[in-house]
């Protein structure tokens, strides 16, 4: 029987673009709350704020233009983003670009080669059955927030990745925490820069968002002091430049920690809090979930490493969600030359963005596209997404160095959480999703919690 259509939350489009100092305001709070309902079946979005220009190109085909065949000319991030990274994770891989950027990452590729996943396997099993044993021990109670709780265990993976098994579970607590008041506090619209002002301009939420980053980097010093890094993660540290010279140093080593912390925590959390909550809202999926773990896992057991290849729905699952909730839903570059894109003209310096929210939702290329559909990711699918349509962890020589390690970890904590509990959004819980640097649930995802009697 063929599932009911299932269309989960998103803003309401508008019909018509409010005035500038209206429209910054909307972007500052929620960057989706501002996007018009032509947006989704347009190609190319220009915009026009105060003065400053943006284009957004949103096709597959432009899409590969401006951030495959143009890299040269958009390899770097926009002033926007450099702006509300740098004072977490400073010139790191994210921000870097030209030379620097090659060498990082050219040193930090063999950590985090696919080819090298099974020595990270053993840490998602161990991380997602805590956090099993910590809900279960919740069930029955009031509504719990798992956001907090999947952001705190993906923290944990990274510190154990990076740092070994000697690292507090407290220092995960302390991260996550940082990380959620800084991108709280942090402005995604440079309202000074957009006016023109110097940079050293200080606001109330800059303030904040300062000391968020203070203390954020150094919980990751203070780490770098007590622990030695994994052997993965060591060669990375202490890479040469051709001439001898170190590729690091004490600072630049902080700055490639605290983004692979960043990226590797708040993605993967960010996009299973999503995938709980579309499983338990969807009868059909959830059933045709569990249908996959008793004939791949048998017994209720947690996924080896060698069981992921063979858990082709849970992938697809996951897949959807990143569509519909990419947790990077914003991909911005700034022109390092003048240049020209269709019709318009850019200006050295200008941004030309990707929404990923946008693109993946584009109905000129995607059927039903608001609708949670996991079946078009399965191999047998009558229509392929077009390639370049789908890019949760981005594309081309930016492409997220972490992204088979994301996927893995949730291949592992879907069917650990699932076969072991249930899940109900909290009775007058309106979840609406929110976008300031990744993409939240906006309050949390308040949820009851059951366990479903299944062993550990």
């Amino acid at each position: 029987m063929t599932a009911a259509p299932f269309i989960p939350p998103f803003p309401e489009p508008r019909e018509s673009l409010p005035g500038p100092f209206e429209m910054i305001r909307l972007l500052r709070g929620n960057v989706l709350s501002g996007l018009l309902a032509r947006s989704y079946q347009a190609e190319c979005i220009p915009l026009h704020l105060l003065g400053r220009r943006m284009l957004i190109v949103n096709t597959p085909d432009l899409v590969r233009e401006v951030f495959v065949l143009r890299d040269d000319v958009y390899g770097r991030k926009s002033h926007d983003m450099e702006g509300a990274l740098a004072p977490v994770i400073g010139e790191s891989l994210f921000i870097n670009h030209g030379e620097a950027w090659r060498e990082r990452r050219e040193a930090l590729a063999p950590a985090l080669h696919p080819s090298g996943l099974r020595q990270f396997h053993p840490l998602f099993i161990q991380v997602a059955d805590e956090l099993a044993a910590q809900w279960e021990a919740a069930a029955g109670g009031p509504p719990r927030d798992i956001a907090p709780d999947l952001a705190i265990a993906t923290a944990r993976i990274v510190m154990l990745a990076v740092f070994g098994a000697e690292v507090a579970p407290a220092a995960a607590r302390d991260l996550a925490a940082g990380f959620a008041v800084y991108q709280d506090a942090v402005e995604n619209i440079d309202l000074a820069h957009m006016l023109g002002l110097p940079a050293w301009v200080p606001t109330p939420q800059s303030r904040r968002a300062r000391r968020a980053a203070r203390d954020i980097r150094a919980l990751i010093e203070a780490l770098l002091c007590r622990h030695a890094l994994t052997a993965p993660f060591a060669g990375f540290a202490a890479a040469r430049r051709d001439d001898g010279t170190p590729l690091l140093d004490r600072t630049a080593l902080v700055d490639e920690i605290g983004m692979m912390l960043l990226a590797g925590s708040e993605t993967s959390a960010n996009a299973l809090a999503w995938a709980l909550y579309l499983a338990a809202s969807h009868a059909h999926t959830l059933d045709r979930l569990r249908s996959e773990w008793q004939t791949v896992l048998g017994d209720g057991r947690a996924p080896e490493a060698a069981d992921l290849p063979a858990l082709v729905f849970t992938r697809a699952v996951v897949q959807e969600t990143l569509r519909l909730y990419p947790p990077v839903a914003i991909l911005s570059r700034q022109a390092m030359r003048a240049d020209r894109i269709r019709r318009w003209d850019i200006r050295k310096g200008g941004t030309v963005a990707c929404l990923p929210w946008l693109l993946q939702r584009n109905g000129l290329v995607w059927d039903a596209p608001h609708e949670f559909r996991p079946e078009r990711f399965l191999p047998d699918a009558p229509e392929k997404p077009p390639r370049f349509a789908h890019i949760p962890f981005g594309l081309g020589p930016r492409v997220c160095a972490g992204a088979a390690f994301g996927m893995a970890e949730m291949l592992v904590f879907l069917p650990v959480l699932l076969q072991r509990l249930d899940f109900a959004i909290a009775p007058q819980h309106r979840v609406m999703p929110k976008l300031r640097l990744p993409l939240r649930p906006d309050g949390g995802l308040p949820m009851l919690i059951a366990q479903r009697g299944v062993a550990a």
